[in-house]
């Protein structure tokens, strides 16, 4: 099979993934921000501060060497299982072994008992994580969409079903681990690992050289988003950090979700031509348009109706989070276009090019969410927010430059200008339909959803009548996914 039909049959798995995991997590956060409090999430977020630290040295990068290394033999794939696995243990306990500690620095009673519980995730994701990657590594995406849809739909609903039964906190804790639980069994059973008593102490040495780049800038990953709830839990009440989280993740979902389809599959795709510098050039900057190209027009979108996503998402008990919520949005798209950066430098093996970049974003991120939040609160936090990840886009246009040798247009304007444009096109549909409905329908809820089918309609009608008019990007992706097999 040919690169451009693994890319077309792994887009079209993750796709379908990402829209359903878009559905119910929507779904999901909707039903528990009206049955739990604003507390039982800031709580959460500070157990998922701590399990996150885990979580990222648990794997030791395992999962990414073993898509990055060419060749890698049983034996490779065997050590990258034992050393993470044997990793997240020694993790666990210290977490454990610390639970005491977190609880009484956050003066959190509660805490001590909620990392204890939620830390098994961190052995659970050692075992998940190498056979997802093996999967991704042969394009099996057919098979880890179907685990992760299965996984997810069981534990939210596990989740919803003991919120209702006043669990509180506790409900979004046994959900998570259930769906931890099940995406290591599953994937373990597609994409089984030989069990030996023996360490490949080589092969491992191999994978980690790779992998400890890949702990680097996870820790910065984490920092820059779970890490955050840690500094933020020390400056404001649960409750207010509660609204900080779900603003966040708020925030994060729409860019992340394509951010991780386009990451999931270009990084093995990227992988695969690693040596073919023009080719490997020519996938990253057409994913960079696709994604500013989708991201862009909703990013206005949802700044224009954000009061009505919290209101749908969250309910009228979290109205604070809407100002905070359109400040955020401003930088949807930079999100995940720093996504593509770190799959290509990733798929070159430059990792410690990204380290640096990543660090230095962390450190302003870090500093400017601590110094806003604890004067402005909410506002200062979400200015902050948005300011670094600006700071970090920049970054990722100057550490391109240097990896490709090409120019800002090529870079950075040719596939932002394709978002504009189409964000353009789209504003006039809005404002359209926005000006109809005022005259006859106030309630804004309803309003929103009319509004969004109307769009909605209208974008396909021209994606399927009229692509050119989606600009380059969009109109190839389109091409490819409707052309028949000759």
């Amino acid at each position: 099979m040919s690169l451009t039909s693994k890319l077309k049959s792994a887009g079209l798995w993750q796709s379908l993934q990402v829209l359903i995991q878009i559905v119910t997590q929507f779904g999901y956060i909707a039903v528990m921000a009206r049955l739990l409090s604003k507390a039982d999430f800031g709580l959460m977020a500070i157990a998922n501060g701590f399990i996150g630290i885990g979580m990222l040295f648990s794997t030791a990068g395992m999962g990414s060497a073993l898509i990055q290394y060419k060749n890698p033999t049983q034996k490779h794939i065997n050590s990258a299982l034992q050393g993470s696995f044997l990793l997240s243990l020694l993790v666990f306990l210290i977490i454990y072994f610390s639970s005491s500690s977190i609880a009484e620095f956050y003066k959190q009673p509660e805490l001590e008992i909620i990392v204890k519980i939620i830390g098994l995730g961190i052995i659970l994701n050692s075992i998940n994580s190498i056979s997802r990657s093996l999967l991704q590594k042969h394009f099996k995406f057919k098979i880890t969409t179907n685990i992760t849809v299965f996984a997810t739909i069981i534990g939210y609903g596990v989740g919803v079903i003991l919120a209702l039964s006043d669990y509180g906190v506790w409900s979004l804790i046994i959900a998570t681990l259930i769906i931890s639980f099940l995406n290591a069994f599953f994937m373990f059973y597609f994409a089984p690992v030989e069990i030996s008593l023996k360490f490949y102490y080589e092969e491992f040495k191999e994978l980690f050289s790779f992998g400890f780049g890949m702990i680097l800038l996870s820790i910065n990953n984490y920092l820059s988003g779970s890490g955050l709830n840690l500094i933020l839990g020390k400056i404001m009440v649960p409750s207010q950090l509660g609204v900080f989280e779900r603003t966040n993740q708020i925030k994060t979902l729409p860019g992340s979700y394509i951010g991780n389809v386009l990451d999931t599959i270009m990084f093995p795709a990227m992988a695969g031509i690693q040596d073919e510098s023009e080719r490997l050039f020519r996938v990253f900057q057409h994913s960079l348009g696709l994604v500013n190209s989708i991201l862009m027009p909703v990013t206005i979108f949802l700044i224009l109706f954000s009061k009505e996503v919290v209101l749908i998402v969250l309910g009228d008990k979290w109205l604070e989070a809407v100002v905070p919520l359109q400040i955020m949005f401003l930088v949807l798209p930079l999100s995940s276009s720093g996504r593509m950066a770190d799959s290509v430098v990733r798929a070159t093996g430059l990792i410690y090019k990204n380290v640096i970049r990543k660090f230095l974003y962390v450190l302003v991120l870090i500093t400017s969410v601590a110094i806003g939040g604890s004067i402005y609160g909410l506002i200062g936090a979400a200015v902050a927010v948005t300011f670094s990840y600006l700071f970090n886009y920049v970054l990722m246009l100057v550490l391109v430059k240097q990896i490709f040798n090409k120019s800002p247009n090529e870079i950075f304007i040719k596939p932002i200008w394709a978002g504009l444009k189409l964000t353009l096109l789209v504003l006039v549909p809005i404002v359209v339909f926005t000006t109809l409905l005022n005259a006859w329908e106030h309630e804004s809820i309803f309003k929103f959803i009319l509004i969004t089918l109307m769009v909605g309609v209208t974008a396909l009608s021209i994606a399927w009548k009229m692509p050119s008019l989606m600009g380059i990007y969009l109109h190839d992706t389109i091409k490819q996914l409707i052309k028949k097999k000759k």
